[in-house]
């Protein structure tokens, strides 16, 4: 693939960087049988390192241990060019493309996937440098934003501006890393302060989702938290964190909802013509004495017991 001129940053093959450096923390994973090919070049401004990456298909993952290992902990920002960026981190899902920007943090794991050809800009920026914590960068990874306006498009516009003229940049390094790391700082700020205002209604949003695609799929047999959570591009221990907060876990509430529906079909009399077994089956309950048991243990009387309770009381009104 021939790379554009840029004689001032250092350029290598993505093959050549994972064969050159075995100890680093990401590792390209190939997405396609073909040989992949592709160009990096970097530069260093102060404590701030910019990278054009350009190539095929592939993915990077990061382990989350570089804090252990010694390195310098940071969040990386990407710009695409040419194509997209999908990043996942933290139990989130996020694609940019266009003026768009999304980042990613060094010191959890991550992936960091361009699943077509691909141009983009990245920054590294120390989280020292830019004065955020681990935790604070918790509200701002695989998070797509807007680069089209406020604090924003400057952001985007300069990362254009670096790619296409850093080369012709001879003076004043650590100045410039040092304004580059002062708009990222108020950017992430501008940032933290929105997702955290917004964090509430998010939450509720993604919770009402999850019930109803639940509600939706109580007959198959394969539904379970594990498959809610990758249905909804969350980690499983996301998921359990949302249903903590109201008091029960997700297999629980999965359970309850089936066995509520299964007493809504039971008080049905336009349903009296299925078996006790049957109504279990159209809810999940594909084992009748499982169905038996676990009802009695909500309602404390078996599903027999219920219909036939209701209809006594239906005859003698």
């Amino acid at each position: 693939m021939q790379h554009v001129d840029m004689p001032r940053f250092r350029q290598e093959t993505l093959l050549g960087r994972a064969a050159c450096e075995p100890q680093s923390r990401l590792h390209i994973v190939r997405t396609h049988d073909e040989e992949m090919e592709g160009t990096t070049s970097s530069r260093q401004f102060g404590r701030v390192r910019v990278s054009i990456v350009e190539g095929g298909p592939y993915e990077l993952i990061g382990n989350g241990r570089m804090i252990g290992n010694g390195a310098e902990p940071f969040v990386g920002v990407c710009r695409p060019l040419v194509g997209e960026v999908q990043v996942f981190q933290d139990g989130r899902w996020s694609v940019a493309s266009g003026s768009r920007i999304v980042c990613y943090d060094s010191s959890r794991p991550y992936r960091v996937l361009m699943p077509e050809p691909f141009r983009i800009v990245t920054l590294r920026l120390p989280h020292q440098l830019i004065g955020l914590t681990a935790k604070e960068a918790e509200l701002l990874t695989a998070r797509a934003w807007y680069g089209s306006q406020g604090l924003g498009a400057l952001m985007s516009d300069l990362l254009v501006g670096l790619e296409r003229y850093g080369e012709e940049i001879e003076t004043a390094i650590d100045l410039l890393g040092g304004s580059v790391a002062g708009l990222a700082a108020a950017l992430f700020a501008e940032r933290i302060r929105a997702v955290a205002a917004e964090q509430g209604v998010d939450r509720n949003a993604l919770m009402l989702t999850i019930q109803g695609h639940i509600r939706a799929r109580l007959a198959d047999p394969d539904l379970s938290p594990l498959t809610v959570a990758r249905h909804h591009n969350v980690s499983l221990r996301y998921l359990q964190k949302l249903f903590h907060e109201r008091g029960t876990s997700p297999a629980r509430w999965i359970r309850s909802e089936r066995l509520a529906r299964c007493r809504s079909e039971l008080d049905d009399p336009g349903l009296d013509h299925l078996s006790i077994a049957l109504i279990g089956e159209r809810s999940g309950f594909y084992e009748a004495s499982h169905f038996s048991r676990l009802f009695r243990e909500e309602y404390g009387i078996s599903p027999r017991e219920y219909r036939k309770n209701k209809r006594s009381v239906a005859f003698a009104g």
